[in-house]
């Protein structure tokens, strides 16, 4: 598509009290050209607006161009809630306040998730982008901890292993941490059968990732875990959805 520009020229001859008014005109990439009374040739292309005078009286002019503009840089806020403790992945941020440019805006953040919020961010800097059709704006952020008191386990009951690199693997909070090292998972179907168990469980090697002992897929559905920590039972249920 050809840009266009929109121009307005003012002459006046100062050696009399005539004035002549272009009214206003649209000129593509090619440009534009028009003569005035053999005295002077007005040429306009997208860039610049070019006035050669042949010969006659001084001349004053006047000229303005409106042009298409970005309404100035984007601008926006990242509201951060820091993760419980240090080994925690309770964090999250949101991006608050967006101006400047034209919408529609397009939100995305340096670990691959896109919208206006993110969470189960661990302890860390981050970027995020907000772009628009003509300008985008990245900024950082530092999601921290609250405090190294408020670490306790966690069981989160739904994950979606489908191999996206988000929430593939069903997540303990805070499994890492010395004090819960000694462990042992077993995960259970609906009719009681262990599709899966481990001992020292640390969300990432060891960890279920939605298949039997034997890597085979299991289906979507709720299935129920059974974990002794540092010799506490914990029970519950999971939501698997791929």
């Amino acid at each position: 598509m050809k840009h266009l520009l929109l121009f307005m020229l003012l002459l006046q001859w100062t050696e009399a009290t005539a004035q002549i008014t272009l009214t206003n005109q649209v000129t593509g990439s090619l440009g534009h050209h028009s003569e005035l009374s053999g005295l002077h040739t007005i040429s306009a292309t997208a860039g610049e607006c070019v006035v050669q005078t042949k010969s006659g009286p001084a001349t004053s002019l006047t000229q303005g161009f409106h042009q298409p503009h970005s309404n100035g840089a984007i601008s926006f806020s990242v509201l951060v809630t820091d993760a419980s403790c240090p080994v925690s992945t309770d964090g999250a941020a949101r991006v608050d306040s967006i101006s400047g440019c034209a919408p529609p805006y397009t939100v995305t953040w340096s670990f691959g998730s896109a919208g206006l919020e993110a969470d189960r961010l661990s302890t860390g800097t981050y970027a995020v982008t907000v772009s628009a059709e003509q300008c985008s704006f990245t900024r950082n952020f530092t999601v921290g901890a609250a405090s190294d008191e408020l670490c306790k386990l966690e069981f989160f009951n739904a994950f979606s292993p489908n191999s996206d690199g988000v929430n593939d693997i069903w997540t303990i909070e805070n499994i890492t941490r010395p004090e819960f090292e000694d462990n042992h998972i077993e995960i259970f179907n609906r009719w009681g059968q262990t599709v899966w168990s481990g001992a020292g469980y640390d969300n990432a090697e060891n960890a279920w990732n939605g298949s039997t002992g034997n890597g085979n897929e299991l289906p979507d559905g709720t299935y129920f875990y059974v974990a002794k920590v540092a010799e506490t039972v914990y029970k519950g249920y999971i939501e698997l959805t791929r």
